[in-house]
């Protein structure tokens, strides 16, 4: 008898063990964004909100060159298996697709980036306001 309990403790403990709530990317962030390929870097600011349990709806702002703005949104989906990686892909005007795989925290949002000709980071936090 003190077998089966240990057995059905130990069954306990492992599934909830490895049972992580998701992270969620939802909310205000505010970073910066760097290209490998071309050098360029910037401000980055986004917002985010759930769709449903997988799936969110971004809205990224930025600068380039200091000066230009730009806005995009994206779709955000979670990686099947993870509680913490999303992947998007968008296409942008005059860029064409941009891929984007992110790693959520409660307190990081970084990502790399891909395009036809560029390579980068996203890497922001939690906004405070």
């Amino acid at each position: 008898m003190p077998a089966r309990i240990f057995t059905l403790l130990l069954v306990v403990f492992s599934l909830t063990a490895t049972t992580l709530p998701a992270a969620s990317p939802t909310g205000r962030w505010v970073g910066s964004w760097s290209s490998s390929s071309t050098g360029h870097q910037g401000p980055l600011r986004a917002r985010i909100r759930a769709v449903d349990a997988n799936t969110y709806r971004a809205l990224f702002a930025g600068r380039f060159a200091k000066v230009i703005p730009f806005v995009y949104p994206a779709k955000l989906q979670r990686v099947p298996g993870t509680s913490n990686r999303f992947h998007s892909s968008t296409r942008l005007p005059l860029l064409g697709e941009y891929r984007m795989t992110a790693t959520v925290t409660p307190h990081q949002f970084n990502a790399t980036f891909r395009g036809k000709k560029d390579l980068g980071v996203f890497r922001m936090s939690r906004d405070a306001r």
